[in-house]
């Protein structure tokens, strides 16, 4: 019932937290442009970077991913092999049916395809999905 008054226009002020033990919905971004942009601007790239995984960490509601650390070299690889783990769990947490993600390896080589396509199937089973 609180769903009806609360409308995407609230943002994070609680309209994109709807039932469950989630945190605020993110921005449903387009995928495909995401790599094909980032491939041109590798800046573009480092912002998409920080803003999906700020996304993430506040819809999980836990502080285990540390934006910063994408960008430091070695971390960067260890940081991206575990990020599947987290998506999976983000995807259970929204009620996503049969919640699957690409193996590692397809995170470590093209992520800025599978991260932005995994999130947007999360937004949309969390009920908001705010488009650009």
């Amino acid at each position: 019932m609180q769903l009806a008054g609360a409308g995407p226009m609230m943002g994070g002020m609680g309209g994109g937290m709807p039932m469950g033990g989630f945190g605020p919905i993110g921005q449903t971004r387009n995928p495909i442009m995401q790599l094909v942009i980032g491939c041109i601007c590798g800046f573009y790239l480092i912002y998409v970077l920080w803003v999906e995984i700020n996304e993430l960490k506040a819809f999980r509601q836990k502080d285990d991913l540390n934006p910063i650390m994408f960008l430091v070299p070695i971390l960067n690889i260890i940081m991206v092999w575990g990020l599947p783990e987290k998506v999976l769990e983000a995807k259970q947490m929204a009620g996503v049916p049969n919640a699957q993600v690409p193996h590692p390896i397809l995170y470590l080589f093209l992520w800025p395809y599978f991260l932005t396509a995994d999130l947007n199937e999360i937004w949309q089973a969390a009920g908001g999905g705010r488009g650009m």
